[in-house]
């Protein structure tokens, strides 16, 4: 894309949360310019723009839980030196249901073993 990270709302790709429909035409957008995916950041906030993308574009869509996310939704439970990670699968589970293909996240190791068992 040719962004370059910096602080602040305005940042090279930086979308306005507060207008949905300027990410959704971003998003067809870079669909017709060749892209064959779409990365949608922050995942907790991306539901309603996903759901409306899975309408209207065969591109498989990817939420990326941000760290914040990681951090705010599970915590190490200190009885057990494990990760609560409940939260984050509730999460995951809406946005598959959504039109996820897969989530893209930092949990995925703490995600596994928890539903491994």
């Amino acid at each position: 894309m040719g962004a370059t990270p910096q602080a602040g709302s305005d940042r090279e790709f930086q979308i306005n949360p507060g207008k949905p429909e300027q990410f959704i035409d971003t998003a067809l957008q870079l669909v017709g310019d060749g892209a064959d995916m779409l990365l949608l950041e922050p995942a907790m906030f991306s539901a309603d723009v996903l759901t409306e993308l899975k309408k209207r574009t065969l591109a498989p869509l990817f939420p990326f839980s941000v760290s914040g996310e990681y951090t705010t939704l599970s915590h190490v439970d200190t009885a057990t030196g494990k990760r609560d990670v409940r939260r984050l699968v509730e999460l995951f589970t809406m946005l598959k249901r959504a039109g996820a293909e897969a989530s893209i996240t930092y949990a995925s190791l703490d995600i596994a073993r928890y539903l491994n068992g």
